[in-house]
């Protein structure tokens, strides 16, 4: 079992041919990947919903690819920007009404600073390793009864 951490496909300090590869990358890993449990979707709490963000959200989704949101920046809110619970809020209404999506995907709101989230997020990343282990173990005995 592996946690693996990808570039990503918004904000990196690299050129437009760059952050292409990455996200050619990327989404190959996630569609070539049958043991894959689940994308962990990092999207900052502190800014509007971004396009960027709601079109790989549409992405995942279109591609039966699992998926959670984790709402970053939980204690932070830019300069004149709404406060991060009316983003949160826009941003699963526009999955709902934009997106296509007929429920919004787990999601978990955290904060680096504080730590708010931290534990939630341990959680659900523990229960994804045990999602893991019993579809192995599943795996296992379906190859076996094959023989």
């Amino acid at each position: 079992w592996y946690l693996v951490d990808l570039p990503g496909y918004g904000y990196a300090r690299t050129g437009k041919e760059n952050r292409k590869e990455f996200e050619w990358f990327t989404k190959n890993f996630f569609l070539q990947r049958p043991t894959l449990t689940m994308v962990l979707l990092l999207v900052d709490s502190s800014i509007p919903p971004q396009p960027i963000d709601l079109e790989y959200a549409q992405w995942l989704g279109s591609k039966g690819v699992p998926f959670s949101l984790v709402f970053t920046k939980a204690d932070k809110r830019k300069k004149g920007g709404s406060k991060k619970q009316a983003n949160v809020t826009a941003f699963k209404r526009m999955l709902l009404q934009q997106c296509g999506f007929t429920a919004v995907p787990p999601c978990i709101l955290t904060s680096a600073s504080s730590g708010d989230g931290k534990q939630e997020l341990l959680a659900f990343i523990a229960g994804l390793r045990v999602l893991f282990e019993q579809q192995a173990t599943a795996a296992a005995g379906s190859k076996q009864s094959e023989r």
